[in-house]
């Protein structure tokens, strides 16, 4: 999953756009390409981490953690899922010796808590870029929440699997739906599609981020920009 945009708001922004006649269906991959271009581009000039939209809160591991914790010394984590508190996790470090072993037992750890968010929270190993692992609410908008902590003295296996932000992992709370993005991501692709052209679109590069010149950029999209900057 893109840091700034998911692929399922991309996959209805695609949609949206292709009702335009003149985009329509062709080059689907490049139009793609531009969705997600102009949800950075809006990212960056808003000072915001991602794109703003209905979504899933998430804790990620750091890249590349360990696949095998069976010989750690400690077996717990602390995890919160929509919650106001942590809750200690014991796991099997038995059967952790493969990410997917892991993956299982982290899961089936959290779900035994028994709370209804953690019955249905999900653990993933997948590549973004370099693997991690990913701890997700089952839930989404801005109180969907999967934080990692955990006891002073049993930091090992949040420390081996680089959850917690402590450990280079990286947590994010779930968006509310921002529909004035969407229009403004709409506006920009149509906007560039526009002056790119079906001849030779294939050739053409976006701007990107700050790179973008104050004479490529819809006056209606640089005024929203102002209006919705943040300060870092």
């Amino acid at each position: 999953m893109p840091e700034w945009m998911s692929n399922t708001k991309a996959g209805a922004l695609l949609d949206e756009v292709q009702l335009n006649p003149e985009i329509g269906t062709d080059d689907q991959t490049f139009v793609e390409s531009v969705i997600q271009r102009a949800a950075r581009y809006i990212c960056s000039q808003c000072n915001i981490e991602r794109y703003p939209e209905q979504s899933q809160g998430y804790a990620q591991s750091g890249p590349t953690p360990s696949t095998d914790i069976s010989s750690l010394s400690t077996n717990s984590i602390l995890i919160l899922i929509d919650d106001d508190d942590y809750y200690d996790i014991t796991l099997d470090l038995s059967v952790c010796t493969t990410s997917s072993g892991i993956v299982t037992e982290l899961q089936r750890a959290i779900r035994a808590v028994g709370i209804e968010s953690y019955k249905l929270a999900t653990v993933e190993y997948e590549l973004h870029q370099q693997h991690h692992y990913t701890i997700s609410s089952p839930t989404y908008g801005e109180s969907s929440i999967a934080s990692v902590s955990y006891e002073a003295e049993y930091e090992h296996v949040a420390q081996a699997l680089k959850l917690s932000p402590e450990f280079g992992g990286i947590e994010y709370i779930g968006g509310a739906t921002a529909l004035q993005f969407d229009d403004i991501v709409v506006r920009c692709v149509q906007h560039w599609y526009n002056q790119v052209g079906v001849e030779g679109m294939r050739s053409f590069s976006i701007p990107g981020a700050a790179s973008a010149t104050d004479f490529g950029i819809d006056p209606v999209v640089a005024a929203f920009i102002e209006d919705n900057r943040r300060l870092v």
